[in-house]
């Protein structure tokens, strides 16, 4: 008799035991992650939110040491330029300069040179290389020297110069090249190598009466040039537009 309630008690606890410690079997549906949504394509205006915007005019002043190789002399000096040039592309600006040269040497000079100033990368790089191509009106005035015959007195020097100035004044042509290093975003520090050729007449002041008043010849000058360039140069805040793709509501 008690095997029979043993054996019926055995029979109902064994459903209560196995549901409680049993294992919940994992659901399938609102506990699975969700899938990441594709976002929508991006508004170009909303992409650039600073676009810096440069003056197509830009002015540059420097230093000028030259090497200047006349006939009868030759000389260094040193002066000082201006430079200005307007961008017609990103590429290739019209170029105009102006220097002076008065210490130093036998001679002053000034040019006038207009010309073109082109750059093989875009000129908004921090170190940016051009080059230069113009032509030149020069004026200049120095003092030559002409070698004269062995002196006639015993010991004296063994050969006379005569000294004289002229006043010159030609056209010529000048190339070179150089690099920009921006500092700031408006301004540059420059350097840069030019070589001048010029065909100069000249008109005597004082001298001989041998050398003739009228005279052509050829005037070669290389100039080492060191200065700071301006360029001024905007920053445009963001500027948004509403998309032609995003269709008004009718009803607001």
């Amino acid at each position: 008799m008690r095997t029979r309630y043993l054996a019926v008690t055995a029979l109902l606890a064994l459903p209560a035991v196995s549901s409680g410690q049993g294992i919940a079997r994992p659901r399938t549906g609102a506990g699975q992650t969700p899938q990441p949504v594709t976002l929508p394509p991006e508004i170009p205006a909303v992409a650039r939110a600073l676009d810096l915007k440069r003056s197509r005019w830009s002015a540059e002043g420097y230093s000028m040491m030259s090497n200047v190789q006349l006939p009868g002399s030759n000389y260094a000096t040193f002066g000082t330029g201006t430079h200005a040039d307007y961008r017609y592309t990103d590429n290739l600006a019209a170029s105009v300069d102006l220097t002076a040269s008065f210490f130093g040497g036998n001679a002053t000079s000034e040019t006038v040179e207009v010309g073109s100033r082109f750059r093989p990368l875009p000129f908004n790089e921090n170190v940016s290389s051009f080059i230069d191509l113009r032509a030149g009106y020069t004026l200049s005035h120095d003092t030559y020297f002409i070698p004269g015959t062995s002196a006639p007195i015993p010991g004296g020097p063994g050969l006379q110069q005569t000294e004289g100035s002229r006043y010159s004044r030609g056209i010529g042509a000048i190339a070179g090249g150089g690099f920009d290093y921006s500092l700031t975003e408006s301004l540059a520090l420059s350097t840069g190598l030019t070589g001048l050729r010029a065909r100069m007449t000249a008109y005597r002041l004082t001298g001989t009466a041998g050398v003739p008043r009228d005279n052509t010849y050829w005037m070669t000058s290389f100039r080492l040039t060191v200065g700071l360039k301006y360029n001024a140069a905007r920053t445009e805040s963001l500027r948004q537009k509403p998309s032609s793709s995003i269709k008004q509501n009718p009803l607001r």
